[in-house]
């Protein structure tokens, strides 16, 4: 679930002044109080594996971060026949095989070269199977791309290649005329079907290679059926001047996946203490967030069970007015660089069994319950009021809570938090209202 893009319920007016009013009875009220040093436990620590399965973008490069360490994305994916029945002439010669993809998008330094990789699939992709961002499957040793080079060009179209002219902006990487040969000189009975033709060519992996320095993840919208295919460029014999061109694409009933690789020993010496070598007391001073099944960060707030205890008569009780979580970017950020701050977090409570659910404040919907990150206070704030009162009142036991990037699977995006005990001048914070009311 942390890896989703979670949806929010905008039918809901509530605001964060209204939320958990009516939880304070206006008749028994004794006093109101103000917390805003509550004590918070803070860490980093790896993500959950995600669910990459069929998503709108595939994820495609290598970035060198200096405080992250060096991520790869690639992804594995069939093909499907853009026509059944194809006849590619009597003697056909193969004049160029392109793999064509689409961008939708980016994030980090286009300005840094990239070294793709292509592969056959030597085992068969499952249209019932689960794939995950660990996930792997095995290939033929043959690099269809032969190491190619390409800066990725997000926004540039017009880019020329075997006689044609991209409309949009897309990356074009030339194969070896072996898989050209493969797919031209191969049975018709294999293009009589989708199926036929998937179970004589499963597939491919498509890669890069660790970049040096710098490096971006470009976002590949894999069934834009215009833009992202497989071009097969050929001629009907030798003697045919008519350069012909047979498609190949990807549709919602292929399978395809994301696979991402991290080395977060080449990180920052801070991030490698606390993430690597396990030093969970400097989380308390900077937190790290990354999506691609990378890294998250643990909660807790060790305090609240027993807030107001010391005021409280035998009966009374306390009730939560408001509880906001506030997390201010750390100064290592500037979110005008190429390692743009995310749009928005996620925030999980976690059960007894280490299973993760909902904030019941989640349900009062986004305007409430916040997440989204503010360019003009570089921070995000989550309202979290009927979860803190849900743990004051021990009607849900205080195991934390996890948070992360959201749409974690299919963005490449980091974020550093100022942890609560950072010595920077806004810091990590929970600030709690609370009445005491009697019976």
């Amino acid at each position: 679930m942390v890896g989703l893009l979670l949806p929010f319920f905008h039918s809901c007016k509530k605001t964060p002044e209204t939320i958990g009013n009516e939880l304070q009875p206006a008749d028994n009220f004794i006093s109101l109080h103000r917390a805003d040093s509550v004590d918070i436990i803070s860490y980093s620590v790896l993500a959950d594996s995600l669910g990459t399965k069929s998503l709108l973008n595939a994820l495609l490069g290598s970035i060198k971060d200096p405080v992250f360490g060096v991520t790869n994305a690639g992804f594995y994916t069939q093909w499907h026949l853009s026509s059944t029945t194809q006849h590619f002439g009597s003697n056909p010669v193969i004049d160029s095989v392109v793999l064509q993809l689409c961008y939708s998008g980016y994030y980090g330094d286009t300005t840094a070269a990239q070294t793709v990789h292509v592969y056959e699939l030597s085992d068969t992709l499952s249209a019932k199977g689960s794939y995950y961002s660990t996930s792997t499957v095995t290939t033929y040793g043959e690099d269809y791309a032969a190491g190619y080079q390409f800066y990725p060009r997000p926004k540039t179209s017009g880019i020329i290649l075997a006689n044609d002219t991209a409309k949009r902006p897309v990356i074009r990487i030339p194969l070896s005329h072996s898989l050209g040969e493969k797919l031209i000189f191969a049975d018709s009975s294999v293009y009589a079907s989708p199926d036929n033709f998937k179970a004589f060519f499963k597939g491919l992996y498509v890669t890069c290679e660790s970049v040096n320095d710098g490096g971006a993840i470009s976002y590949i919208n894999m069934t834009n059926n215009a833009f992202t295919k497989l071009l097969l460029y050929y001629r009907e014999s030798p003697e045919s001047t008519n350069l012909k061109r047979y498609d190949f694409y990807v549709t919602t009933a292929d399978t395809y996946f994301n696979h991402y690789e991290h080395d977060y020993t080449l990180g920052s010496d801070a991030f490698v203490q606390q993430f690597v070598n396990g030093d969970s007391a400097l989380g308390r001073q900077t937190l790290y967030l990354q999506s691609m099944g990378g890294v998250k960060a643990f909660l807790k707030f060790p305090g609240i069970a027993s807030l107001g205890a010391d005021s409280l008569k035998p009966y009374q009780h306390v009730v939560v007015n408001q509880a906001k979580l506030i997390l201010p970017a750390s100064s290592q950020v500037d979110d005008t660089t190429a390692f743009k701050a995310p749009k928005s977090l996620v925030l999980l409570g976690i059960n007894d069994n280490g299973s993760t659910y909902l904030l019941p404040d989640y349900f009062e919907g986004a305007n409430y319950f916040g997440g989204k990150y503010s360019s003009t206070k570089k921070e995000v704030t989550f309202h979290i009021t009927k979860y803190i009162q849900s743990i004051v009142s021990r009607k849900r036991n205080n195991n934390g809570v996890y948070l992360s990037i959201n749409g974690a699977s299919f963005n490449a995006q980091r974020w550093i938090i100022a942890g609560p005990q950072s010595q920077e001048e806004r810091k990590m914070r929970l600030e709690i209202i609370y009445s005491i009311v009697g019976e």
